[in-house]
């Protein structure tokens, strides 16, 4: 009789341990491996300027200004992961957003009334190289990331004389941020996330001549940034 309680009770001890093992195995997710997808979001681009083309207005002389831009941001993204023991994941990732924006500013003349600058700040695309690195909690994997970021941007110039300059180039700057992804399948999680982008003085836009008038000072520099909030979604290979 003993013997026999003695057996039941490993038995269940046995049954007990294997059931919390199943349980523990069905919780931890696979990190491993390569993954692609698409994303969603917006973006706020911005840019700090100084400009220097109005000599001969009477309000001549140099002025600063904002410029702010916000659109939606779809994109498509493709990287690789790597999970280590204690739960690390470490990886790369590429992506490429379409955001498309543009933002303007207006200086309206103080002493001739109607005459007036115009700036037009374009962000048409941009994409970044980003390392990943975050701790896995089951399901869950919070991280962050850094890297390069690249952006074909712009910026234009007109007036009320039909004067217009423009100038577009492709710009390279450093991108920080972070989220938190869920594995919603094995081969499929989701994730929400914030990128800060910046580009330093990317913009340069030379405007020499306005009205038939000669100004070789004249010009607008400017800083450029952008933030980028999103959700995305990921298929793994």
């Amino acid at each position: 009789m003993r013997l026999l309680i003695f057996t039941l009770l490993v038995s269940l001890a046995v049954f007990v341990s294997n059931s919390k093992a199943d349980s523990n195995q069905e919780k931890t997710y696979n990190w491993t491996g390569a993954y692609a997808g698409a994303n969603l979001g917006a973006v706020w681009s911005g840019s700090r300027f100084t400009a220097n083309n109005v000599v001969f207005l009477p309000d001549s002389g140099t002025y600063s200004g904002s410029i702010n831009a916000t659109d939606l941001n779809p994109g498509v993204q493709l990287g690789y992961l790597k999970q280590f023991k204690k739960n690390w994941v470490v990886g790369a990732e590429a992506d490429f957003t379409y955001p498309s924006s543009s933002g303007h500013y207006k200086y309206k003349d103080t002493v001739l009334i109607g005459q007036y600058d115009q700036f037009t700040l374009h962000n048409n695309l941009q994409g970044s190289l980003r390392l990943r690195a975050g701790y896995a909690i089951e399901c869950f994997l919070p991280f962050i990331t850094v890297g390069v970021s690249f952006a074909d941007v712009g910026l234009s110039y007109n007036n009320e004389l039909k004067d217009n300059y423009s100038k577009n180039i492709t710009q390279t700057g450093w991108v920080l941020g972070g989220g938190l992804e869920y594995g919603v399948l094995s081969n499929l999680s989701v994730r929400t996330e914030y990128l800060f982008t910046d580009y330093g003085k990317a913009l340069n836009l030379n405007i020499p001549t306005l009205a038939n008038f000669t100004d070789s000072t004249g010009g607008a520099q400017g800083s450029l940034y952008s933030h980028v909030v999103r959700a995305a979604i990921n298929y793994r290979f």
